[in-house]
Formats: C-alpha cells, structure tokens, sequence
C-alpha cells in the first residue's frame, strides 16, 4: 500500500515541476528594432551577392538597396518597446498556489470519488465470489479453472460446451463435445454438436470428422435433423446432388412447417434444381439449417464475423474444387448481400469460366447476374 502512496507523490511532484519550471525561467525579451537592423543588413547583403553572380543588373541592384536602407534607416529612428517584466511577486504567487493546491485538490478529489481503504481485486477473489455476483467471463474462467482440475466431471463440459458455440470458440466447442460423450455417452444430439462445431471451425466445410460425427449422430437417430442437414451438405460439396436432393427432401418430410431450419432447406433444394430461393429463405452467408438459432444467439459483431468465416471457407473450397455451380451461386450472392459487389464480379467472373463448357450452368449465371445487376 505504501508504494502506491510513493508513486503518487512521485507523479504530483513531476505535475507541479512541469506547471513551475516555465515560471521559474527568465523570460527572454528581443528589441524589435534590432530584429528589423539585422533583417535589412541581411537583405542588403543578400543583394550585394546577387548583383555579383549577375542575376540582376546594376541598376536593379542600387534600387533595392535604395529601398532597404530607406527601410534600415526607418527601423533604426522607430521607438524601442516598452517592455515591461512580470512581477516576482505574482509569479510567486501562482507558483506557491500550484505547489499546494494541484496535491490537495488531487487528494481531495481520489478521497472523495476512490476507494483508497479497499484492497485490489485479483482474479482468484474474482473467481471464489459466488455466482450470482459473477460476469460471463468471470464465470466462464471459473468452470474452466474447475475442469482443469477436474476434467472427467461431465457437468462442466455440458454447461461449457454450448457457450463455447454462441462464443464463436468452435475448437474449445469440439473439444467439450468431445468429451462429454466421452464421459456421459453418445446421443444423436450430442453427436451433431459436435459435427456441427467442428463445420463451424472449418468455414462451413463438413470434413471427415464432422462427417464422421453426423454419421454416428443418424445411427442412433436415423431421422435427426441437425445430422441429415450437414450430411446433406457434404453430399453436395461432394458433387454427389443426387443423395443431397434425397436426403434434404426427406428432412423436410420429416420436420415440422415451422422448424426453423425448413427455409435453408428449400433454399439449397432450389439451388439443386436450378430454381431462384424463396423470398423467405435465410441470406446466403448466414450459417445453414439448425445453426442458424445458435448463431442468432451471438452479438452483431460476432454473427458478421462468423459469416464472413463462412463465405470465405466457401471461396477457399471453390478454389481447390471449383466443379460445383450451387456452390458458386451461393458465394456470389453471400458477397452481394455484404455489400461487397467487386468481390461478388470477381467470383461471378471465375465461375463463367469454370462452367465456360456447360451451357446450363452458364444461363444460371447469366440469369444471377441480371437478378443481383452484375451485369454493370
């Protein structure tokens, strides 16, 4: 505590010198009328140098120095200044009034608005407080010193797991996942969770593992929706639209008019067939079927970003393999809606020449393009 106190005098007393120290220095004074003698001395001089390099003439030059010593000579006859000197004793004054009153009034002011009699609050403190009194982080680092320490207790990973998602913190989402099924068992839910985390850590690219993950998830729940939807996906990133078509036909047969994935999966069943989205369907960009609640439960700046994660990993996976027109429509209009036109040319561009070959997909280009006005 006493240091504190020391570094405190130490920084009022280097205010009070930076206020004291222009007091304490004498302050200079200039004649103005010996500033004007040495200007026109230095001009005339300055004329005798040119007339002698020859950049003006004889004539040119008597002139000029004419006029500057009309000019010296009219400097030297004008009434010096009165210049008259602060008072010692008011410079006394200000300087005693800021000695004293800057430490008191910063004293004053701490005592009054700070807290000096209670203690720092370190982390640990923090995170021994009960938990009605927590932050989310606060409480988040908590459960997760705990599991630190205790990592085969199921109940934080189950609590951890879900956060970790909304966070936008997919690999420590996957990682929960995988370990409450290691310690409370698979389910079909907890199954697609985690092939669901492991889509959102990859941009939007359902890999071995997570179609590994869906697979298990439909082998214990042939109908789940989560599962159906991403391994749907998988088929079409594969080029496999066939099984797509079946597997998303048979999870809108399958789910509720009101579940909140149906819109996607009319959506990427219209791009199978060629067919312009419903106007109700979700913005392309905007994280597919059952994700879309858990997304919609970030903050604005953390939906944006997860988005453009997304839009990016589709754009990475075109570039490795480009024969997948669905794919391209998505990445031209995922960049119009982000107001990014340039980008949504450029990909509109690439895909005109992937498909140069394939009329049909060229016409659905061309139709995309007069749609978003592309064409420009």
């Amino acid at each position: 505590m006493a240091t504190i106190w020391i570094i405190f005098a130490v920084l009022t007393a280097l205010a009070v010198l930076a206020v004291l120290w222009p007091l304490a220095r004498k302050p200079a004074t200039t004649d103005a009328r010996e500033a004007d003698v040495a200007f026109y001395k230095a001009q005339t001089a300055e004329i005798a140098r040119d007339e002698a390099r020859g950049v003006i003439g004889g004539d040119e030059a008597a002139t000029a120095r004419n006029e500057a010593a009309r000019r010296l000579m009219a400097a030297q006859g004008r009434a010096a200044p009165d210049v008259a000197g602060a008072s010692p004793w008011a410079t006394r004054a200000v300087a005693v009034a800021t000695l004293v009153l800057v430490p008191v009034l910063a004293i004053g002011l701490y005592w009054r608005v700070g807290a000096p009699g209670i203690p720092d609050d370190p982390l640990q403190a923090r995170l021994d407080a009960p938990a009605s009194s927590m932050d989310l982080p606060t409480a988040i680092a908590k459960i997760e010193q705990h599991m630190a320490e205790h990592p085969d207790e199921p109940k934080g990973w189950q609590v951890l797991a879900p956060i970790y998602t909304r966070l936008g913190r997919f690999d420590e989402a996957a990682r929960a996942y995988r370990n409450l099924i290691r310690l409370e068992g698979p389910t079909a839910d907890r199954w697609g969770a985690l092939g669901e985390a492991e889509v959102f850590a990859k941009s939007g690219t359902v890999d071995d593992d997570a179609k590994a993950a869906f697979e298990h998830a439909v082998e214990l729940d042939p109908k789940a929706p989560r599962a159906n939807f991403y391994l749907g996906m998988a088929a079409q990133q594969d080029g496999d639209k066939a099984k797509a078509r079946d597997l998303w036909t048979r999870l809108l047969a399958d789910s509720p008019p009101d579940a909140a994935w149906v819109p996607t999966v009319k959506t990427h069943l219209a791009e199978l067939d060629g067919r312009p989205p419903e106007a109700s369907a979700a913005a392309p960009g905007m994280p597919s079927g059952p994700a879309a609640a858990q997304v919609a439960a970030m903050t604005p700046d953390k939906q944006q970003a997860f988005i453009r994660r997304m839009v990016a990993g589709l754009a990475d996976r075109l570039k490795s393999n480009g024969n997948d027109i669905d794919g391209w429509l998505r990445l031209v209009r995922a960049y119009r809606v982000l107001q990014e036109p340039e980008k949504a040319k450029d990909a509109l561009g690439d895909a005109k020449r992937t498909f140069a070959g394939d009329p049909a997909a060229t016409k659905r280009l061309d139709d995309l393009a007069q749609e978003l006005g592309l064409n420009g």
